[in-house]
């Protein structure tokens, strides 16, 4: 049985292999899948990017002071 995340946008739960981990790194939100970073992680699909921004999960999931260190939407090639 594979471990089980949910996602920081739309709430659903999926295998951890499904979404991409986030981490806070200093003041800045990076892409942490792979290679796997340490530090305060959250999982998000590929395709809840825009949903999360609208939600204000980030903020939620990181604190105010956190921001996108990503100059496009993480997953994207």
């Amino acid at each position: 049985m594979n471990p089980q995340r949910t996602c920081i946008a739309c709430r659903a739960r999926c295998d951890q292999a499904d979404l991409v981990r986030l981490v806070r790194v200093g003041d800045l939100i990076v892409d942490g899948t792979s290679p796997r970073l340490p530090g305060r992680g959250a999982y998000l699909h590929a395709g809840c990017f825009d949903l999360a921004q609208r939600r204000g999960a980030f903020r939620r999931a990181f604190g105010p002071a956190a921001r996108l260190g990503a100059t496009r939407p993480v997953g994207d090639p």
